[in-house]
């Protein structure tokens, strides 16, 4: 079916009680969390929009949430901590380090580990099973805005206030390439989970495409006069873009041509994510609301 056919339908509406920063689905695709400015995250049936739990702890905004491999939930807040949840919603683990407000974090498709940036410069990788940190990368010289793992999880990618995207070698906890290029603020990173590429966008409203070896492989511009997050889909044929003028976008990741366009919330749209299966596609806005689109193909 070709992609010019795809259109997101809206399917529910979820709230919070202040701004939405993130929102995830579980690995088997049941469940949503979602991460807000009024301190909490939700766990959300996805089924049928009840809600089954919320976490509580954090002493200001959450700004992350993300499921490992094994079902535990982590999240990262603005009060600079990150904590390790059950897959059940119960707090195992807080974990500290940043000097300054964390802006950011990821976990990757399997594994322990996970990642933080924030305004102290720095990117932080944390094990879960060891309860602290095993890396501290430093080179970016502005805050962080966002962190993201490579599909093989050998590579963490950051991308911040100096305009730059930084790529991270786990094995060797050394900085390798700095890809230059964006004219402004990069205010989101992704990688595909099925190849090597890396999106990126920045706060002009354009998007730069790369290989994990540093190569440029595309630059367009999103139409959204600021992007805000980033989601490719699970087979990487579609990037999703979340932006400050409260649209969502998909682009196809290999010609780059605008496929779908939604009027998703009231105010920017800080997190995107798609589903395991890549039928739905949730949105978390400013306006205080989760949106959950089906990607219809017709």
């Amino acid at each position: 079916m070709p992609d010019s056919t795809i259109a997101l339908e809206p399917d529910r509406a979820l709230t919070h009680n202040n701004a939405v920063y993130w929102a995830a689905f579980s690995n088997e695709g049941r469940q949503l969390a979602t991460a807000s400015l009024d301190n909490t995250v939700k766990l959300w049936n996805v089924a049928d929009g009840a809600l089954v739990g919320t976490l509580k702890g954090h002493g200001d905004g959450v700004a992350f949430v993300g499921y490992l491999k094994d079902g535990r939930i982590i999240t990262a807040s603005l009060d600079k901590t990150l904590k390790v949840w059950s897959a059940e919603g119960a707090l195992k683990a807080t974990v500290t380090g940043h000097a300054d407000y964390l802006s950011c974090a990821a976990v990757p498709q399997s594994g322990t580990l996970f990642a933080s940036g924030g305004f102290d410069k720095a990117v932080r990788v944390w094990d879960a099973e060891a309860g602290g940190a095993v890396a501290v990368l430093s080179g970016h010289e502005a805050a962080i805005q966002a962190v993201a793992f490579s599909a093989d999880a050998a590579v963490v990618v950051s991308g911040g206030n100096d305009r730059t995207v930084r790529l991270w070698d786990l094995a060797t906890k050394k900085g390798g390439a700095v890809l230059t290029g964006h004219n402004a603020v990069v205010e989101a990173v992704v990688c595909s989970p099925k190849d090597d590429l890396i999106a990126s966008g920045d706060a002009d409203g354009r998007i730069r495409l790369w290989k994990l070896n540093g190569e440029s492989v595309a630059n367009f511009e999103s139409r959204s006069p600021r992007i805000r997050s980033l989601a490719f889909s699970p087979d990487g044929r579609w990037l999703a873009v979340g932006g400050a003028d409260g649209t969502v976008r998909l682009f196809g990741a290999g010609d780059q041509r605008e496929i779908a366009v939604v009027s998703a919330h009231k105010d920017a749209v800080y997190g995107v994510a798609f589903s395991p299966d890549g039928k739905l596609l949730a949105s978390a806005g400013f306006d205080r609301t989760i949106r959950l689109w089906r990607v219809a193909m017709g």
